[in-house]
C-alpha cells in the first residue's frame, strides 16, 4: 500500500499514475459523454465539458470530486479485468485513502461509537 497521509500525497500519487488510471477509467466510462456536477449525476448541472476534459479540469484544480470517477471505474470493473492492469492497486489505495482530501476528517471515525462526556 502506498503511504497517503495528507492531500499532497494523494494528488502526487494520482499524478504519478495518471496515464494508467485514465486507461482504467476509459475502459469503463465514455470520455466523450457530457460531464455533470456532481460527477456522474446526469440529473446534476452540465459543466459544458466532456467527461475527459472534466476529469482533467478536476485534476488540475485538485478538486476532490475527481475521486467519483475513480470510484465509478472501480465499481464497474470485473475482478478479472481489475488485477490485469497496471496501477489497479494505486486506484484502490487512492479510494481507500480518499478521506485525506476532506480537511479535518479522520479515517473510520464514523464507525466509532459516540462516547458520552461527563
Amino acid at each position: 500500500m502506498n503511504e497517503i497521509a495528507i492531500p499532497h500525497d494523494w494528488w502526487s500519487l494520482l499524478n504519478e499514475h495518471w496515464e494508467n488510471l485514465l486507461e482504467i477509467i476509459g475502459h469503463h466510462i465514455d470520455f466523450n459523454y457530457p460531464a455533470f456536477d456532481p460527477p456522474g449525476d446526469s440529473n446534476g448541472f452540465p459543466t459544458g465539458r466532456k467527461t475527459y476534459a472534466e476529469m482533467e479540469h478536476l485534476r488540475k484544480t485538485e478538486d476532490p470530486r475527481l475521486a467519483r470517477y475513480l470510484g465509478a471505474a472501480w465499481c464497474l470493473a470485473s475482478e478479472a479485468y481489475a488485477w490485469s492492469v497496471p496501477s489497479w492497486g494505486v486506484l484502490c489505495d487512492l479510494l481507500s485513502e480518499e478521506y485525506v482530501l476532506d480537511e479535518g476528517a479522520a479515517p473510520w471515525t464514523y464507525l466509532l461509537p459516540e462516547v458520552p462526556h461527563d
